[in-house]
């Protein structure tokens, strides 16, 4: 091979490595909606399940979706929430869930995160 051809095969591998992997993804979701048909406009309504208790497994995941919802409305508002009403209230989480046992969700303002006490 010549020098300029292996030059080029070199810097061109990576792209070509990784625009496989990008024609592969959309196989393995079928069900994924296209991004023209969803409402950019509306605030991110998390799943967090309300009603009964939360199982004990699923807190962390919930903390985690909670979490992003409070920092995506402090990012906006520029503010952290008074509390997780707030929340509920200015849209950004479907409902308050209950916290397992007699735990309750609360907001850290020093870490920008919702925790349980």
């Amino acid at each position: 091979m010549s020098r300029p051809f292996q030059l080029a095969a070199l810097c061109l591998l990576p792209i070509l490595a990784s625009c496989s992997k990008d024609q592969e993804a959309p196989a393995a979701e079928p069900s994924t909606v296209p991004a023209a048909k969803i409402a950019p406009a509306a605030p991110a309504t998390p799943a967090v399940p309300d009603g009964p208790a939360i199982a004990e497994a699923d807190v962390s995941a919930v903390l985690e979706e909670m979490t992003q919802s409070l920092r995506k409305f402090s990012f906006e508002k520029k503010r952290l929430p008074t509390s997780i009403d707030e929340l509920v209230t200015a849209g950004y989480l479907g409902a308050k869930p209950t916290a397992p046992g007699t735990k309750r969700f609360a907001i850290d303002p020093k870490e920008a995160r919702v925790v349980l006490k």
